[in-house]
């Protein structure tokens, strides 16, 4: 039987969790080994693999955003009621109707 296959089929999750706890607290690898059952060349390959970090290029946009940077993160908007389309004028005029009372009040 294969180091594989006693770690994927006989091994419960207990048994995986504690060869990780060894390999983190430093064990040696034979004396893991002898106590599993399992492959020196096995544990080095399949277990003490660091993690692999994979770096992506996004890239990045070489003109400003802004004419003046310091206009970073401030929202500017500006709408015209012409600009609108039927149903945000609908939607404005149903607003303004249901509200009505508060603003003649103010």
């Amino acid at each position: 039987m294969t180091s594989r296959e006693i770690y994927d089929n006989i091994l419960g999750d207990k048994d995986k969790h504690l060869i990780s706890i060894y390999l983190v607290k430093g064990k040696s690898h034979e004396y893991i080994s002898n106590r599993f059952g399992i492959s020196k060349k096995f544990i080095r390959t399949n277990l003490c693999n660091p993690l692999k970090i994979y770096f992506i290029n996004l890239g990045s946009k070489k003109e400003s955003y802004y004419e003046n940077e310091m206009y970073y993160g401030t929202l500017n908007l500006s709408y015209n009621f012409n600009d609108l389309n039927h149903k945000e004028i609908e939607s404005y005029n149903n607003y303004e109707s249901k509200n009505k009372a508060y603003y003649e009040y103010n």
